[in-house]
């Protein structure tokens, strides 16, 4: 069965595990099964020595992957302030008593 995540993605994972490979307090980045894996098996096979190539680098734009902020259950509803009307009342063409 084909995964949904692309090669390239994958790829990135696991060298990102590489590159994390150097700090002792780095942290897994991914919250998908796979990359996780990936990211894990990068990290376990560098600081092994099992991989001869050199780490590539990243592209140009291209940032280290970082853990995604996550918020609380209710923390948005009750941090975003109510709508607030926006101009005057609208002026119609009168109410029951004009003529």
């Amino acid at each position: 069965m084909p995964s949904n995540i692309s090669k390239a993605r994958l790829h990135k994972a696991f060298n990102e595990g590489r590159r994390s490979a150097a700090s002792e307090t780095a942290e897994n980045p991914y919250d998908n099964p796979k990359l996780r894996k990936l990211w894990d098996l990068g990290r376990a096979q560098q600081r092994a020595g099992e991989l001869t190539t050199p780490i590539p680098a990243l592209e140009h734009g291209e940032t280290r992957a970082q853990r995604a902020p996550q918020n609380p259950p209710g923390t948005k509803a009750a941090s975003r302030p109510p709508p607030r009307r926006r101009g005057p009342p609208p002026r119609g063409r009168g109410g029951p008593f004009r003529r």
